[in-house]
């Protein structure tokens, strides 16, 4: 499907624009000099019917006026009719055009625009008229004056057809030149774009200098800017993660393949095989949970897990999982304190694998003869569900949710580093968060969820 470029799209709204701008402003204009002609012309008529009848009211005959009108007025268009008492009617008109029959204004009544009878002749032409009375020697003299707008009609033809041809050289000459001009405005975008077009992963971690931008592309470059730090640090994770799963993945082959090494050097009794198939299929088990967890980290990224919500009470449920991971405790005398009351709507069976993540790995790093407390609160529509035992500070305490990241910082404790990586990918899926916080001695670990 065509789609015109940015800059052609930008041409037609500015010549569109200069069209209206054009055509508005010669509208205004020739209706401003058309209501100013009418108004001259108005004014002379008035004045010249004023100036009639003041020379008849001095003594002037009338048979003298058109002498006068003669040199007053343009007689291609101006008509002047008289007409007397006892006198022979005068009449001057070379436009062709029948006055309409008038109703004179009285002696004492000066002339004024609003008595002018206004027409159009029969040749399209507008025309206005004012008929009045004065006294003369004679006796009362009857004077009609009426003008035909041939000379303005002229004048505003010529300035329509002026206006036109200014109009179109303008819009013609903004469209010519607009492109242009939106070109070189864009030429930032140009730029910006081979910024990004040249970043690569290894220039992600380097400050790439934004070229100079107009204030309508500072949100979009430091949008851009943001989205690379971003990137950098999402690339940074992800080669950490590689590194480290290749790390995990490495150590069970390289106890798979030394013992099979090993056991296939010589000939072994078949109880011999029987338990390094053993120890092959723990390690194989360990694999499958390693890899397990991480494409559940994975789906969970993405939020595509299905959950199958359901309303738990809370004692009940934490209260089979201290029970089931009592033995393990007992091993290092720690007991396993349970405070819990209410209840959540989640996933049973993720929640329980988040709170037996948390339990377990409690267990794994409380020293021996320790409580461990499990307690839940309440805070308006949400709960909190912690586990607190007791420890030394951790040295990295913002890293305990990253994959991979053990507090003892070595390889020698048991697990894959994934255990509190699920716990916060389990509180995000049902909407809330998992936390860590260090006080009074005490390891806390918690969810934090919708009750």
């Amino acid at each position: 499907m065509y789609s015109p470029s940015l800059t052609l799209r930008l041409t037609v709204i500015f010549t569109l624009i200069m069209a209206m701008a054009c055509g508005g402003i010669s509208l205004i204009l020739y209706n401003a000099l058309r209501h100013e002609l009418v108004w001259r012309d108005d004014q002379t008529l008035i004045n010249r019917a004023a100036q009639l009848r003041q020379l008849l009211e001095d003594g002037a005959h009338p048979s003298a006026l058109p002498l006068y009108f003669n040199r007053m007025v343009d007689t291609r268009q101006d008509i002047l009719t008289i007409r007397a008492q006892h006198e022979q009617n005068i009449s001057i008109n070379h436009t062709g055009i029948t006055l309409p029959a008038l109703s004179p204004l009285p002696v004492n009544s000066p002339p004024t625009a609003q008595q002018l009878y206004r027409w159009t002749s029969a040749d399209e032409m507008d025309a206005s008229a004012l008929s009045l009375q004065a006294n003369s020697p004679a006796g009362t003299v009857t004077i009609t004056l009426a003008r035909v707008a041939r000379e303005r009609a002229v004048m505003l033809e010529r300035y329509r057809q002026q206006s036109i041809l200014v109009s179109l050289a303008a819009i013609l000459f903004s469209a010519a030149i607009s492109p242009l001009l939106i070109r070189r405005g864009l030429r930032a975008i140009g730029r910006l774009s081979q910024v990004m077009a040249e970043t690569g992963s290894d220039r992600l971690t380097r400050p790439e200098p934004l070229p100079p931008l107009p204030r309508e592309l500072l949100p979009l470059g430091e949008a851009l800017t943001t989205m690379r730090q971003s990137l950098a640090t999402d690339f940074l994770r992800l080669t950490q993660f590689a590194d480290d799963l290749a790390h995990e993945i490495r150590t069970p082959l390289n106890v798979l393949l030394g013992q099979n090494q090993v056991a296939l050097s010589q000939v072994r009794s078949t109880a011999e095989y029987q338990s390094l198939l053993e120890g092959n299929i723990e390690e194989l088990e360990g694999l499958s949970r390693l890899i397990e967890n991480i494409l559940f980290l994975a789906r969970a990224a993405h939020n595509n897990v299905k959950l199958h919500k359901a309303r738990v009470v809370l004692h009940d449920t934490l209260e089979t999982l201290v029970d089931f991971l009592e033995p393990v405790a007992e091993e290092k005398a720690i007991t396993l304190a349970l405070s819990a009351t209410g209840t959540v709507t989640v996933d049973n069976l993720l929640f329980q694998r988040a709170m037996t993540n948390l339990l377990t790995n409690a267990i794994r790093y409380s020293p021996d003869r320790s409580t461990i407390s499990v307690s839940t609160s309440h805070d308006g529509d949400h709960v909190d569900i912690t586990v607190a035992n007791p420890g030394e500070a951790l040295a990295e305490p913002e890293k305990v949710f990253e994959r991979f990241w053990r507090g003892d910082n070595v390889r020698h404790t048991a697990g894959s580093g994934l255990g509190l990586s699920l716990v916060s990918a389990i509180a995000a899926l049902h909407g809330g968060n998992a936390y860590y916080r260090y006080e009074r001695g005490q390891h806390v670990f918690g969810l934090r969820l919708r009750a």
